[in-house]
């Protein structure tokens, strides 16, 4: 058994946010990744991820049957961090992309990649698992506190339609 390793300084998780609207192409169950890196927003400083895939579900009894049936529905999906805040990424963004703060007040639907292992493609590595798909950005809480001298947030991507997940080979 592989575990995905998240202890080392090149596992580490890692999240690119754009609004282009070309970046990703989608055939069939798989995507692939087409932002160019000059409107790529990479997140740093991720704590506290949850990656979300809630299928929900449909219960009905039958009067011939003491056990209730079950059918899945619809998933609702979402990315959940909290993240210390890098000025850079959070008010001025990258190319047209603007800052995280300013994806979620103009409601922009953004499109992300999430590497469950850190290595991006600009690396190369083979079997790096990932994830992309879009969405909008919400729950942004920024704070600090006298025992938390550093602005931090949560910051949550709704997802809007499905995962699609990637391996690098």
């Amino acid at each position: 058994m592989a575990n995905l390793n998240v202890s080392s300084p090149a596992g580490f998780v890692t999240l690119n946010l754009t609004t282009q609207t070309n970046a990703f192409s989608i055939t069939g169950s798989t995507a692939s990744w087409s932002a160019t890196t000059a409107s790529v927003i990479t997140v740093p400083a991720l704590q506290d991820i949850t990656v979300t895939n809630s299928n929900g579900t449909f219960r009905w009894v039958q009067m011939d049957n003491t056990s209730r049936f079950v059918v899945a529905t619809p998933a609702t999906n979402s990315l959940n961090f909290n993240i210390v805040l890098d000025q850079t990424s959070f008010y001025t963004g990258a190319g047209s992309t603007p800052g995280i703060f300013n994806l979620s007040n103009l409601k922009s639907r953004v499109y992300f990649q999430f590497y469950w292992g850190g290595v991006d493609s600009s690396t190369g590595a083979a079997n790096s698992r990932y994830i992309v798909g879009s969405g909008f950005v919400t729950g942004l809480a920024p704070k600090a506190t006298p025992d938390q001298p550093v602005w931090m947030s949560p910051l949550v991507i709704e997802v809007d339609g499905s995962y699609y997940p990637n391996t690098l080979v």
